[in-house]
């Protein structure tokens, strides 16, 4: 037990213990979009995503993304109006999914205003160029960071009819790509996926935790 009367670790614990006091993440829209839905990779995008590019709780792109931040943070507000400390996160699509002076130019929109304590950022294990991970290295030094990586499952059969657009391998790639320079990563798993039973459900997750150096 860790103090939260639970077998595991919170999100909510871990940034009470690293900050001191409650943290919650905005979502953002960065106005992104993905190789697997674009062309790049490939065409519709992975079969559980939505439009909204699996960022249902983010706010609409239409806005600049200051306002987009200002408005999460009133939302959140109305459930625990005490919080002052904000991580910026850059959930929809793929936000490692363009030329890095573009990436530069949105993230560092919110990275430096009021009460913005962090940045994290969702995106896919095949978008990590060199250019973008020495930046996302620089981001890590000066503020707290995570990046989140989309896998949804170990097994290459199960990620062809999802239409995933990458295999296992690339995940291990990517995350190697990032932990090279201690960048933190948090893995994405879905249960419950075409095809897949319990034990290959399990098997996901004991790879995952066995086999590549993530934090979350």
């Amino acid at each position: 037990m860790n103090g939260n009367n639970k077998r595991y670790q919170t999100w909510n614990k871990h940034l009470k213990d690293h900050f001191g006091e409650k943290v919650f993440k905005v979502s953002l829209d960065g106005g992104f979009t993905c190789p697997n839905r674009d062309g790049t990779v490939a065409f519709g995008g992975c079969t559980f995503c939505s439009e909204s590019g699996s960022g249902d709780f983010a706010q609409s792109r239409l806005d600049p993304l200051p306002i987009q931040l200002g408005k999460g943070i009133q939302q959140m507000h109305k459930k625990w109006p005490k919080v002052q400390k904000y991580i910026a996160y850059f959930q929809n699509f793929t936000n490692t999914h363009a030329p890095l002076h573009v990436l530069k130019a949105r993230f560092e929109q919110v990275i430096h205003e009021e009460g913005v304590v962090g940045i994290m950022i969702a995106t896919r294990p095949d978008c990590l160029p060199d250019d973008v991970v020495e930046y996302l290295v620089e981001l890590n030094q000066k503020y707290y960071m995570w990046v989140e990586l989309g896998l949804q499952t170990v097994h290459d059969q199960t990620s062809v009819h999802i239409n995933r657009g990458h295999d296992y391998q690339c995940y291990l790639d990517g995350v190697a790509k990032l932990r090279k320079h201690h960048i933190p990563v948090c893995t994405h798993l879905i249960n419950g996926l075409p095809g897949e039973d319990y034990a290959m459900m399990m098997e996901s997750l004991k790879r995952v935790v066995k086999e590549s150096d993530i934090q979350g």
